[in-house]
C-alpha cells in the first residue's frame, strides 16, 4: 500500500512544480505532542524552549560588497541570536505560543553597521471535535542581512503581517484547509538611517495571499503534500506602482523529518506571474524550492535546486528570474569530526532591456545576466551530543554583463551547527 501511494506522489511531483508556498502547516496533535517532548524547561503552567545560534563568527574581508577594482574594507564581525520559545497548553483543544528572536550583528571596527534587531510571533490554535483546527498569528520579523543574491549590501528588512487558517485533520495525519496571509515587506538601509533608501523606495509593498493545502502521510513521519493558491502584490511609494502585479501557482513535493538519515523538503511547481501595467513581461514556467540532506554511513549528501522570480531594487528594473543549484558533501572521520565542502551556483536573469552607460559607444539597452559562485570548505566539531562549532572558509563570485555589479568576497569563521 505503502509503495502505491509512493508511485501516486511521483507521479504527480512529476507533472506539478513550484516554489516553497505554504508547505510547513504542522497538524494540531504533532504540534501539541512535539511540545509536550520537546519543551522541557516549566514554569508553572508555561513551557518553554530555549535555544542559541552563533553564526558567522570571523573575518569578512570585503564587509561593503564593493565591486572588483575598488579598495575592499575588511572587519572583524559576528551575530549572536538567541530564540525562546514559550508554550501554554489548554487540555488537547487550545495552544498559546509566543516566540521572541534578538539579534545583534557585532562589526569591531565599522561601528556603524552594528545593529540590534528584534523578532517576536504570537501564534494561537483551536482543536475542535478532534477534527479541525483554527490558527491565527501575528508576525514581526526584522534582521540586518544581505537578503537576496542581487544585494550588494547589508539590508534591513522587516515582514509584518498576520496569518490566519482553517484545517481539518485525520487521526492518520491527513490534512486539507486553507490558509490566508497579508505581510507588509519593509527595507532600509543602515548606513544612511533616517533617509528613504533606494530600497524602501523601490521594493516596499503588501502582499495579500490565499492558499489552498493538503498534507498526505507516506513515511513515518514524512508526507507529501500539494498546495495551490494566489498573491496579489501592492507597492507602497507612488513611483514604483508600475509594479504592482498578481501571481498565481500551483507546488507538490515531499517533506521529510527534522531528523534522520531523511531530511529537508522536496518541492516543485508552476507559476504565473502577470504584472498589472501593460507591456511588462510577465512569467510562466516552472519553479522549484528544494532542499534536501542525505546520511549514507560516513557520507552525508546534500543537494539543493531553486528557481523563483524576486523583484528587483533597482528603478530601472522590474524583476529578476534566479537559477540556483547547490551540492554538498560531508564526511565524518570520527562521530565528533567532520569534514565539509558546498558550492553554489546561482543566476540571475533579467527579463527586460537593461539600460547601462557604455564609455565606448555611450547609452545601451542589453538582456542582464548575472552569476554567482559560493565555495564553502571547513570542518565541524561536535562536542554535545550533536550540537557542535564548525569552521569554515567561503569564497563568494559575483560577475555580471552589466559593468559595477562584479564581486569577490572571502569570509572565515565560526558558527554553532546542529547534526542528524
Amino acid at each position: 500500500m505503502n509503495v502505491f501511494r509512493f508511485r501516486i506522489a511521483a507521479v504527480l511531483l512529476a507533472v506539478l512544480w513550484a516554489p516553497a508556498f505554504g508547505q510547513d502547516y504542522v497538524s494540531f496533535e504533532a504540534e501539541r505532542n512535539d511540545i509536550a517532548t520537546r519543551a522541557k524547561l516549566r514554569f508553572g503552567p508555561f513551557r518553554f524552549l530555549p535555544a542559541l545560534q552563533l553564526k558567522n563568527i570571523g573575518y569578512d574581508n570585503n564587509v561593503y560588497y564593493q565591486q572588483i577594482g575598488e579598495t575592499p574594507v575588511g572587519d572583524y564581525t559576528g551575530t549572536i541570536s538567541p530564540e525562546i520559545k514559550g508554550y501554554l497548553l489548554f487540555g488537547r483543544s487550545l495552544i498559546l505560543s509566543f516566540t521572541e528572536n534578538p539579534e545583534y550583528l557585532y562589526y569591531t571596527r565599522q561601528t556603524r553597521l552594528r545593529t540590534f534587531t528584534n523578532s517576536y510571533a504570537p501564534k494561537a490554535r483551536l482543536n475542535l471535535f478532534n477534527r479541525f483546527t483554527l490558527t491565527g498569528e501575528y508576525h514581526f520579523r526584522k534582521h540586518l542581512r544581505r537578503i537576496l543574491s542581487e544585494f550588494s549590501s547589508l539590508v534591513t528588512d522587516t515582514t509584518k503581517g498576520t496569518t490566519a487558517s482553517f484545517f481539518y485533520e485525520t487521526p492518520r495525519g491527513t490534512s486539507i484547509g486553507v490558509t490566508g496571509t497579508i505581510d507588509r515587506f519593509l527595507y532600509g538601509d543602515v548606513i544612511l538611517p533616517g533617509f528613504e533608501a533606494l530600497y524602501s523606495r523601490t521594493l516596499n509593498r503588501k502582499e495579500t495571499t490565499g492558499s489552498v493545502e493538503f498534507y498526505y502521510p507516506v513515511f513515518s513521519q514524512s508526507s507529501f503534500f500539494v498546495t495551490a493558491g494566489a498573491t496579489n502584490y501592492e507597492f507602497e511609494h507612488p513611483s514604483s506602482r508600475w509594479r504592482d502585479s498578481r501571481s498565481v501557482q500551483v507546488s507538490a513535493g515531499m517533506r521529510f523529518p527534522l531528523m534522520g538519515r531523511a531530511r529537508g523538503r522536496l518541492s516543485l511547481g508552476y507559476k504565473k506571474f502577470v504584472p498589472e501595467e501593460a507591456g511588462r513581461k510577465s512569467f510562466s514556467g516552472l519553479v522549484a524550492d528544494t532542499d534536501l540532506n542525505f546520511l549514507f554511513g560516513r557520507f552525508s549528501l546534500r543537494f539543493g535546486l531553486g528557481r523563483e522570480t524576486y523583484f528587483s531594487y533597482l528603478e530601472n528594473a522590474f524583476y529578476y528570474v534566479e537559477n540556483r543549484v547547490s551540492p554538498g558533501l560531508s564526511f565524518y572521520l570520527t562521530r565528533r569530526f567532520r569534514l565539509d565542502y558546498d558550492f553554489r551556483h546561482g543566476s540571475l536573469k533579467y527579463p527586460e532591456p537593461f539600460p547601462i552607460n557604455d564609455p565606448e559607444a555611450g547609452p545601451l539597452e542589453i538582456i542582464r545576466h548575472d552569476t554567482h559562485r559560493t565555495h564553502t570548505i571547513g570542518f565541524s566539531i561536535f562536542f554535545l551530543r550533536k550540537t557542535g562549532v564548525q569552521l569554515s572558509y567561503n569564497i563568494l563570485e559575483r560577475s555580471s554583463n552589466a559593468p559595477g555589479f562584479n564581486i569577490d568576497r572571502n569570509f572565515i569563521g565560526l558558527s554553532l551547527t546542529r547534526d542528524f
